[in-house]
């Protein structure tokens, strides 16, 4: 008994409630779902048709992938991001496969098959990955639901777990020191790379592919589309004031006639076509700086990242903020802020964004840019801070719960009483 074309509608009556119409082999058929929640009229639809087996279509595991690629109602996604979502639906059917051979089909995955898998995967990932694999499963067989004619949504009353990620932190002003020497141990590439990243908080793909167009030394600023604003935020352009120190640095690299087009073509060459060897090649200079980059955690398989080269992202951030520049002003550097943001403070703020940058102090202990001369000891003696500085950061310690209010009236007192 064949379905027709235009059978199985909803529609709502004036009460709200919602009644299904189905039409089979010329006859037409009636019959009140008794809510007026439109998912549950849908629900109750499908285990009407399900056991005659119309309005559905046979969908096999290892079909489902095709067919939620060509659904017109999957979320417009990057390539990559398809190819790891893939990656996750795949390893998901290999296992049903394996573990259950009766279940061949999308509609016939139970909660009991689901909660086996998530019970055998979460004892080996962290919260993060585990709930980023139920998300994408999840999102999969909902979007595919009404044509495979699933009746009992197998995901419904799977909980996502509390976040236990390890953010990759900041490093030391000496751990920078470091990091910078054992870098100019490798080469000029290198050490203009880690420069690179510390003075503009891009991140590692960014920094490897930067484009001398996208330099210009006359203004001193660096202008790119970010790769993750590229794929996810419409190609929003970042505007980096370069710090004198990378200022002198991009000068001695300055392209020549018939270069190449990037600023450290052997690294660019290392990400797009050998990116494992990059990423060896970091992990020896980090090593040489005595910087531990992992641990071993309770409950992983795999080590916890505590510094990469995306903790100079966060220690650019770290310095500018504790420098005394608003965070708004830094997260428009850096390509965290709205469309809005970044226009905002590309064309009205240009100053405090050079503030920004300035004020991260020189790397590599080199004398007479942008750092006090060394005393006799060979120590520096720190610069004052300005009052409407002190005063920033003083907010910033409240705001944060650092410092009490009597001792914050007590504090901008004494600050106020200096002018």
């Amino acid at each position: 008994m064949a379905r027709e074309k235009g059978m199985g509608n909803l529609q709502r009556e004036k009460n709200g409630s919602w009644t299904v119409r189905v039409g089979i082999n010329g006859r037409r058929l009636s019959r009140s779902t008794g809510t007026k929640d439109r998912d549950e009229a849908e629900r109750f639809l499908r285990r009407l048709l399900a056991p005659m087996g119309l309005g559905t279509e046979r969908l096999p595991l290892a079909e489902v992938w095709r067919h939620y690629e060509m659904s017109p109602t999957r979320r417009d996604l990057a390539q990559n991001t398809l190819v790891a979502k893939r990656a996750v639906w795949m390893r998901f059917a290999r296992w049903v496969e394996r573990t259950h051979p009766e279940i061949t089909e999308l509609a016939q995955v139970t909660s009991q098959a689901v909660a086996e898998y998530l019970a055998s995967f979460r004892c080996r990932h962290s919260a993060t990955t585990y709930n980023n694999h139920v998300c994408v499963l999840r999102e999969v067989c909902r979007s595919l639901a009404d044509k495979a004619g699933v009746v009992d949504d197998p995901w419904l009353g799977i909980q996502l777990r509390p976040d236990d990620s390890v953010s990759r932190r900041e490093l030391t002003l000496d751990e920078v020191e470091r990091l910078y020497s054992a870098a100019e141990k490798e080469g000029r590439e290198w050490k203009l790379l880690l420069v690179t990243g510390i003075y503009t908080g891009l991140r590692l793909g960014d920094c490897c592919r930067l484009l001398w167009e996208s330099v210009n030394l006359d203004r001193k600023v660096i202008q790119l589309v970010p790769a993750k604003t590229r794929r996810y935020a419409r190609g929003r352009p970042v505007t980096i004031p370069i710090h004198p120190a990378l200022l002198a640095e991009l000068g001695q690299a300055a392209r020549k006639e018939g270069q190449t087009p990037y600023v450290n073509p052997d690294i660019a060459e290392l990400y797009m076509v050998g990116r494992w060897r990059l990423d060896g090649k970091l992990s020896r200079i980090f090593k040489a700086a005595n910087i531990t980059m992992s641990v071993r955690m309770d409950g992983r398989s795999r080590k916890s990242v505590l510094a990469s080269f995306h903790s100079l992202r966060h220690t650019f951030v770290s310095l500018s903020a504790n420098a005394g520049v608003p965070l708004s002003v830094v997260q428009s550097i850096v390509g965290h802020s709205s469309s809005a943001m970044t226009r905002h403070y590309y064309h009205e703020s240009e100053a405090a964004l050079r503030q920004a940058v300035d004020s991260i102090p020189v790397i590599g202990r080199r004398e007479g840019v942008g750092n006090s001369p060394p005393a006799a000891d060979g120590s520096r003696k720190p610069q004052p801070q300005s009052v409407p500085a002190r005063l920033r950061r003083l907010n910033r310690l409240f705001d944060a719960g650092i410092v009490s209010a009597a001792e914050f009236a007590n504090i901008r007192q004494r600050i106020l009483g200096e002018i």
